[in-house]
């Protein structure tokens, strides 16, 4: 089977790229024409790799992909600051643009890399991936993300499947992974609400072996699931267990959930009036990241695709550590 990926020169996509190959697939690497290999650089001379570069926002440069019957679409502007028009040209024209593509190729399967971003988190555990409301409109990444999964969910001509990886995807070659380290060993880290908040962690290499599934398994079709690991640790389990790899203390400052949304929306609007172009330190939503419980049931990806988390959070994080060290 031939499997195309785009943004495959990412952190999700570069290890997607590397496990299908792993597993005796054909992988197109579609990666932008500015964009950097160095992710993909130790199968770049593998056999049943082909690159291939074209922008997804531009309909014209991707009609010379070569043909494929599946197509992983990773490629995303991730961002909780600054407008929406570049958010929306890169997620939405994008996933147009690839989808128009597909059809053309007579693609068969066309598999969307979301978000559970697209939802309010209001606090909740356990909860159904499939009935809990895709309600954040306010933020253009998740509003861009609800667009993009109603495009490839609404198409007849080929089968559409969603992808939500868990609250905190990590693994080796991930840069925000590589952010906390840094703040944890200078002691520049704070936690909201003394870390008690759980989420789904989603450690690479348990998501792309989801992410996998979801190209060939029938029962996918037309589905969404979260792919994440076993458990539910809190804020402060994570980064208690990161601190330990590092030797170096857990963090110590606690700032209440309401206080870091707020300074969050008033450092965003100061950016935004002084520096549009700069990323702000704090945003809303970062602000409320840590603040409720964000975790999902993964009974769907067990039942449905047969997903199995072999990896445990823990040892997920101790690899990844010393990748990064």
């Amino acid at each position: 089977m031939s499997i195309l990926v785009s943004g495959a020169h990412g952190f999700i996509g570069s290890h997607l790229v590397q496990h299908l190959l792993n597993v005796g697939s054909e992988v197109i690497a579609l990666v932008t024409p500015w964009g950097n290999t160095r992710n993909l650089e130790t199968v770049l001379h593998h056999p049943g790799l082909t690159i291939a570069y074209g922008d997804v926002t531009d309909l014209a440069s991707l009609s010379t992909l070569p043909r494929h019957n599946v197509l992983v679409h990773a490629a995303a502007r991730v961002a909780d600051w600054g407008t929406s028009d570049l958010t929306k040209k890169v997620n939405v024209t994008g996933t147009w643009n690839l989808l128009r593509r597909a059809e053309e190729l007579g693609v068969t399967r066309f598999v969307l890399i979301s978000s559970v971003a697209v939802h309010q988190y209001t606090g909740f555990k356990n909860a159904d991936p499939r009935s809990v409301p895709r309600n954040r409109h306010s933020l253009p990444y998740a509003r861009s993300k609800i667009q993009a999964e109603d495009i490839v969910l609404s198409a007849s001509s080929l089968e559409g499947v969603i992808i939500r990886p868990g609250l905190w995807p990590f693994g080796p070659k991930d840069s925000n992974f590589s952010r906390v380290l840094f703040a944890l060993q200078k002691g520049r880290l704070p936690i909201v609400n003394s870390g008690s908040a759980v989420i789904n962690t989603a450690y690479i290499e348990n998501l792309v072996h989801g992410i996998q599934l979801a190209t060939y398994r029938p029962e996918a079709v037309g589905k969404t699931y979260v792919i994440a690991d076993e458990g539910a640790p809190s804020w402060a389990q994570l980064f208690q267990h990161i601190a330990h790899q590092l030797d170096c203390p857990t963090p110590e400052v606690s700032i209440p959930g309401w206080l870091a949304r707020t300074a969050g929306i008033i450092l965003e609007n100061l950016f935004a009036l002084a520096n549009p172009s700069a990323e702000p330190p704090l945003t809303g939503y970062r602000g409320q990241l840590m603040a409720q419980d964000v975790h999902f049931d993964i009974t769907y990806a067990k039942e449905e695709l047969g997903y199995y988390p072999a990896i445990p959070w823990q040892e997920g994080i101790r690899r990844t550590v010393q990748a990064t060290i």
